[in-house]
């Protein structure tokens, strides 16, 4: 997460930032807003509050996901979509 933010605040990234953690990933990462990142937990399925947030973005939304299906699902929306490779090569820079 501290790269995530760190690319936020080097304005790397359209705002708002938003992450959505399920599982185990969510270890050591507190919910809410820090450094211009949005946290949230899925209590649920990860996928479904990915396209929840989506769906209720007002503005243009860029999904990074691997999923196929979750891909095909946000640009059914209207979203776009990158792979985690597009994501890491932006962290890197």
């Amino acid at each position: 997460m501290e790269r995530v933010r760190a690319a936020a605040a080097a304005g790397r990234f359209a705002e708002p930032v938003v992450v959505v953690l399920e599982g185990a990933a969510r270890g050591g990462v507190d919910e809410g807003v820090a450094d211009g990142v949005r946290v949230l937990y899925a209590l649920g399925s990860g996928d479904d509050m990915l396209i929840a947030v989506a769906t209720d973005a007002a503005g243009q939304v860029t999904l990074v996901s691997a999923d196929r299906a979750l891909r095909q699902r946000a640009e059914a929306l209207g979203a776009g979509v990158a792979s985690p490779g597009w994501l890491i090569d932006l962290l890197d820079r």
